[in-house]
């Protein structure tokens, strides 16, 4: 039915029998069916909105004017551990989020206050849940009605310990780079994209003789020398074309400019930093004053030993020339002497004057090769050969084999000079004795250096060999009795070969060998 305003009503008819047997109706009369169907969608959206509540991952709560908790969704109440029966009707300041702290419980308590003078309050506070105590961005707002009196106190917060926890890393990390920036022992200088200064060490500025407010936002070229700057801006645009970590400079010497106008010598390297997208470069600079200063020092001492050597080598090689010269005046004067002498002094005279003359042929050999050292040994044994047999005249013609000398060995002066003599008897007893009634007679010469770095010099010949009869160092003749001597100034050990043919074979250590 429908009533005077217009109204739908809902009405029930039912039959009912009176006290005198008359047949009446009793009429029910329900609600109106808009005012029922709009409470149904009350309810409904109130269900809704409470679902929405409570699968929020944010806190909110809803206090009354005077600060009482009257409702929560349910993520505080899960993170805490708690039912909502536990805090509700609890002055908000008093419930179980704060109070792990005496501290946070003041500070909920003056955002109650402001909410209740109509301020929202915002702020990051630390909460007490189950497992832990939490860090979150909290606000409280008031809420008004329709005539702006206050009606509820609204709180919400955030659970922002994870993005605290990485800020508080990201704060230590840029700390951690700041003391390393700060504290390094050369200069270091951060440039953007454009050019400008935009970060500088305290190294730098001690350096340049500037402050950071003085240098931070200007173009680097403030510290490039006036003439050089237009090609720096050429230098620097290149470089960021094709960035890279590399010297500045590895050619030419670089100088950097004080803020007092003076240069300093410097190196420079450079790392290309891409901070979000933001191009960067890193410039390290060396004052390398002291370096150039000890450079130029040492350079100094190096020219003034190269002079002392000059002068020393001119010397040893004028003493060197004027040793042979007196060795060929010794050698001529015993060639005058042998001259009309005897037939035994003259052949004692001829072989003092070979002995004199293989000391020469050393210091000649070491006057022509400007190294007052050592010599190849050898070269110098075959020249020795050569002028044994030249000085020495005999019936049978000579041959040496030198095919198993090694070229390259070298021994110091010290050695050299009694190799020589060893040799030089060995080589005059072949010649006079190896070979009696022949035409032809061959000596070999093995020369070379074994594993264990000793020289091993053997001499041999084709001859008659050596009589069992005759020792080394006891016998009449000079040429043997010198053998052993030589031997031990070369510090080595002699074994005579004495059948078929004579061989003499002597190792030793370089001088330089035996000494460690």
């Amino acid at each position: 039915m429908t009533s005077a305003q217009g109204k739908p009503w809902n009405c029930t008819l039912q039959p009912l029998l009176t006290s005198g047997g008359v047949l009446g109706f009793a009429l029910q009369v329900q609600p109106e069916i808009t005012d029922k169907n709009r409470l149904h969608t009350d309810q409904q959206s109130s269900q809704t909105l409470r679902q929405v509540l409570d699968n929020l991952f944010a806190f909110v709560g809803i206090l009354t004017p005077e600060g009482v908790l009257i409702d929560a969704n349910r993520s505080p109440l899960e993170a805490a551990g708690i039912e909502l029966a536990d805090v509700v009707n609890q002055k908000f300041w008093d419930c179980y989020w704060w109070q792990h702290s005496e501290t946070e419980r003041e500070r909920i308590k003056i955002a109650v206050a402001d909410g209740i003078a109509g301020r929202t309050s915002r702020f990051d506070i630390t909460a007490k849940m189950k497992d832990q105590i939490m860090i979150v961005d909290f606000m409280l707002a008031p809420m008004f009605d329709a005539e702006g009196q206050l009606s509820y106190l609204i709180p919400s917060a955030i659970d922002i310990s994870g993005r605290t926890h990485s800020e508080a890393q990201l704060r230590e990390s840029e700390l951690r780079f700041r003391r390393v920036f700060d504290s390094a022992a050369d200069g270091l200088i951060s440039v953007d994209q454009d050019g400008c200064i935009t970060m500088i060490n305290p190294r730098s500025l001690e350096m340049f003789g500037y402050t950071a407010a003085e240098l931070i936002g200007q173009p680097i070229e403030i510290l490039v020398p006036s003439e050089l700057t237009s090609r720096h801006h050429h230098h620097r645009d290149q470089y960021l074309q094709h960035p890279s970590t590399r010297r500045m400079s590895e050619r030419t010497e670089l100088y950097a400019k004080r803020k007092d106008g003076s240069l300093f010598p410097v190196d420079i390297g450079l790392t290309h930093l891409n901070i979000s997208g933001d191009a960067r470069v890193l410039a390290t600079v060396t004052d390398i004053t002291a370096q150039k200063q000890a450079q130029q020092k040492l350079q100094l001492i190096v020219d003034e030993k190269s002079q002392l050597l000059t002068e020393r080598t001119a010397l040893l090689n004028e003493v060197h020339h004027r040793v042979k010269n007196n060795l060929q005046i010794i050698s001529s004067l015993l060639n005058l002497q042998a001259r009309g002498a005897a037939p035994l002094v003259k052949q004692a005279l001829a072989e003092s004057q070979l002995r004199v003359r293989t000391m020469a042929l050393t210091h000649q050999l070491l006057y022509e090769k400007r190294d007052f050292s050592s010599i190849t040994l050898g070269a110098y044994l075959q020249q020795l050969c050569q002028l044994v047999r030249q000085s020495l005249s005999q019936q049978c013609q000579i041959d040496f084999d030198f095919s198993a000398v090694d070229p390259q060995l070298v021994l110091e002066l010290e050695q050299a000079i009694p190799c020589g003599l060893f040799v030089n008897e060995v080589l005059t007893n072949a010649i006079k004795h190896a070979f009696p009634q022949r035409t032809h007679g061959l000596i070999r010469l093995e020369l070379s250096q074994e594993s264990d770095r000793r020289v091993r010099l053997n001499i041999l010949d084709d001859g008659v060999g050596l009589p069992p009869d005759v020792e080394l160092g006891q016998q009449g003749s000079l040429g043997f009795q010198l053998i052993p001597t030589f031997v031990a100034q070369l510090r080595g050990e002699l074994t005579l070969q004495r059948q078929p043919g004579t061989g003499f074979l002597v190792h030793f250590f370089p001088m330089k060998e035996a000494s460690l």
